[in-house]
């Protein structure tokens, strides 16, 4: 759900929530996005294949799912395709005839989708009929993590909320404490050895016992600290990842904050603005901010390393690793491959003339999608 000023605000001056650099102090003419700089292509990129589905979203959540060696994408437009990962040829396609919120998850037999009226829906993968739908109180705005047992699924009014795998039936619920103001957008949860960890629009990161529910800690990704509602939003709006014993999550106006799980408590914290899940790349951790700056961080001690402004405004997409450098796109359709020891660009090229929302990589691809569910398997 998009709230009264902010939805204003994202809609008139931005394509996606990738920057509010419009609240800046600086000249007109310095927010411009920065002009990219020639560099000496070491890994060209190629592509392999590209199809085109239906709907524009900004939305990062609408990106591929892949179950049973096979690639399965969901486009705003309600329309599902299963596609071979290879080739991009299809496998089946249906159209649920509702427009979805959030793309698809898969697993354990099931297709799991999202409507905009707020709607989990559950689909049999072997026959694409729906077997259950069910109403969570508000628009979930990214994937779902589908377990054997549950489905669990995060909504656009701060519930955590697990519904039955095979009828839908809520389990447990949790609600968090909803600021007045957030951004269009909720990060997705994640398990991990039984436990979900979940970051709110309140800036605080949560631990669950998966089949129950049990509330086990929270802890603050970052504290507000400005005067107003715009300078306290502080939403967490990306999945924490977890590497070498420690959690870290990433807010809009935060930190970039690690917890050790086993003490239950922040222990590091760097100052940073981001929508992007860190990137992790052996004994290095990347962010992408909202202004497109990238910052990283030894994980050997956590000092800082290289810092990157050749993307600055250019509205940059997650970042995944691919054949030991990080891929990220931008809102013209680039995809830069960038060393993850030196911040340098080794490679680039236009995919699409259309802003890259998502990327994620499967086996020896990577897939991109855009703003207009175009998706682009290239390889390096």
């Amino acid at each position: 759900m998009i709230k009264n000023l902010l939805t204003s605000i994202c809609l008139i001056f931005i394509s996606s929530c990738s920057t509010l650099a419009f609240w800046s102090d600086e000249d007109v003419d310095n927010l411009e996005p920065v002009a990219l700089q020639s560099i000496q292509n070491k890994f060209p990129i190629s592509v392999v294949w590209k199809r085109s589905l239906k709907g524009e979203s900004s939305l990062a959540s609408f990106k591929p799912s892949f179950y049973s060696g096979n690639m399965l994408f969901a486009d705003p437009e309600g329309n599902i395709v299963s596609l071979n990962p290879k080739s991009g040829k299809e496998n089946w396609k249906m159209a649920l005839g509702r427009q979805l919120s959030s793309g698809i998850a898969a697993g354990f037999g099931k297709l799991i989708v999202s409507d905009v009226n707020g709607f989990v829906i559950a689909i049999d993968s072997d026959t694409q009929e729906i077997i259950w739908e069910k109403n969570v109180g508000g628009e979930v705005l990214s994937n779902v993590k589908v377990t054997a047992s549950l489905i669990i699924t995060k909504n656009s009014v701060g519930e955590l909320i697990a519904l039955d795998s095979n009828s839908g039936e809520q389990k447990w619920i949790y609600r968090s404490q909803l600021p007045a103001l957030t951004i269009r957008g909720t990060g997705e949860p994640i398990i991990e050895d039984g436990i979900i960890y979940a970051g709110f629009d309140n800036g605080r990161l949560g631990a669950f016992q998966l089949e129950t529910g049990l509330f086990l800690w929270d802890q603050p990704i970052s504290f507000v600290e400005g005067s107003s509602e715009l300078e306290n939003l502080i939403d967490a709006d990306s999945a924490p990842v977890v590497t070498k014993q420690l959690l870290f999550a990433a807010n809009y106006q935060g930190n970039l904050t690690a917890f050790d799980i086993s003490q239950k408590r922040p222990v590091w914290n760097s100052k940073s603005s981001s929508f992007h899940s860190p990137v992790v790349n052996n004994n290095m951790i990347m962010v992408i901010q909202d202004d497109g700056s990238i910052l990283s961080f030894s994980l050997v001690n956590l000092d800082a390393s290289w810092t990157s402004k050749d993307y600055l405004r250019r509205q940059l997409s997650n970042g995944v690793m691919y054949k030991n450098l990080m891929l990220v796109g931008d809102f013209e359709g680039y995809i830069h491959s960038v060393n993850p020891l030196t911040g340098l660009t080794l490679g680039r090229k236009r995919v699409s003339r259309k802003p890259i929302i998502s990327i994620v990589t499967f086996r020896d691809l990577v897939y991109v999608v855009d703003q207009e569910s175009n998706i682009i398997a290239i390889k390096l």
